[in-house]
């Protein structure tokens, strides 16, 4: 991300905006005449169902242990003490988020996305279930952003929150960090973690067990400018 960008969106982070939810219950409406509307529920049910088979993995080191839900009124982390709200609104901040180069940005009650063109239809064509090509996106895709975003939420880290945001858009405009930025680092961990879940997926038993050796090898690395695994998001609470 670059200065200019970064600039830009925190000029208009200060700007009003208009959103609304995205739900499967709104998604379950005229499916008629917008077949897409059941397609876009279909793979984010699929990649629900990916992502707690994650979260029931070996592979997951930093998210604490909990699941997703997803139900007509949108998406939530349940854990064994508390319930997270992991709501997805579509918005004009959202859409400056994507201008700039993302899908997606955190808040404390989930995360906001924006537009994908052409627009047809608003409640399918953004950045939860577009790609940059405009099609449709996967749902391992929509896995991995869910988890990402999820990992924001429960750390507090990022913009979740209007001072967290402000030392995010700080951090990224005066040390021109992205990947590197400090709120990125057990979201970026989780990512990771993703990734290697789904590979092990397609790996042969045969080559499995080097696998999960690799994925070890990387964790005993430790934390590094990228990513850092590990559990203290169990020990934190809003």
């Amino acid at each position: 991300m670059t200065f200019r960008a970064v600039a830009l969106s925190v000029v208009f982070a200060l700007a009003s905006c208009r959103s609304y939810e995205i739900t499967p219950a709104a998604l379950r409406t005229e499916t008629d005449t917008r077949p897409e509307r059941a397609e876009a529920l279909s793979r984010w049910t699929v990649a629900i169902e990916l992502a707690n088979q994650f979260l029931a993995s070996e592979f997951r080191q930093t998210l604490p242990d909990g699941r997703l839900v997803l139900a007509d009124d949108g998406m939530r982390f349940v854990e064994r003490d508390r319930e997270l709200p992991m709501r997805v609104v579509r918005s004009t901040w959202g859409d400056w988020v994507v201008r700039v180069g993302f899908a997606a940005q955190e808040r404390e009650w989930g995360f906001v996305v924006g537009q994908r063109s052409p627009v047809h239809d608003g409640l399918v064509d953004h950045s939860f279930f577009r790609g940059a090509d405009g099609e449709l996106t996967d749902p391992f895709a929509i896995a991995s952003l869910v988890l990402h975003e999820a990992t924001h939420v429960c750390y507090r880290e990022g913009t979740v929150g209007f001072w967290n945001g402000v030392a995010y858009y700080f951090e990224a405009i005066f040390l021109f960090r992205y990947d590197t930025h400090s709120d990125e680092r057990h979201a970026n961990a989780t990512s990771e973690e993703f990734r290697f879940f789904l590979v092990e997926r397609g790996v042969d038993d045969e080559h499995k067990p080097m696998h999960r050796r690799t994925f070890e090898q990387h964790l005993a690395e430790g934390p590094t400018s990228r990513c850092t695994h590990g559990s203290g998001a169990r020990e934190l609470d809003h």
